[in-house]
């Protein structure tokens, strides 16, 4: 009974007799619990983290398409379906590695002889364009080589570094 009268009287109590506290909006963080912990100790000592100053801009690219892992691949190709970057169309093409497939060993791997390694990185870049050409050659008018076509222009641009506007 106190739990719903308590609950009940902060729905109504006038929001500015709320504490900073209710009034703020707390993020969750994403890293490892080492970070979260030093994010915990800079809250309550009251330092705020500071940006880094302008000069020290290092240009690397959001993604590094050239060294990353099908497993990470389609994590990251799933965040740009999200965000809006990649349609659903294009996500669906390249957003399933085929390493992923539980089956892979006996189906491509045993045609290939290799093994399924979902967590070694590769340049999952180089697959796609591979995979592009390859349906120019084979299928130049398709819909799906346009479809990848514009996937892959949309991955390269992502994997260069970001452009520096400021002189």
């Amino acid at each position: 009974m106190t739990l719903i009268s308590s609950a009940l009287s902060r729905l109504f109590a006038d929001p500015w007799e709320r504490t900073v506290s209710e009034r703020t909006r707390h993020e969750p963080r994403l890293g490892d619990a080492g970070a979260a912990q030093d994010a915990g100790t800079a809250a309550e000592t009251g330092e705020l983290p500071a940006l880094p100053a302008p000069g020290d801009f290092a240009a690397q690219p959001r993604f590094d398409l050239r060294n990353m892992s099908p497993r990470q691949f389609a994590d990251t190709t799933h965040e740009l379906y999200l965000e809006g970057t990649l349609s659903w169309d294009e996500f669906k093409m390249v957003g399933f590695p085929s390493e992923l497939d539980p089956r892979y060993d006996e189906t491509i791997g045993a045609l290939t002889g290799e093994k399924a390694n979902p967590d070694q990185p590769k340049d999952m870049l180089a697959q796609w364009e591979q995979r592009v050409d390859f349906e120019k050659r084979h299928n130049p008018d398709a819909p799906q080589t346009r479809t990848a076509e514009t996937a892959l222009e949309k991955l390269s641009w992502l994997s260069l570094p970001p452009l520096r506007l400021s002189a």
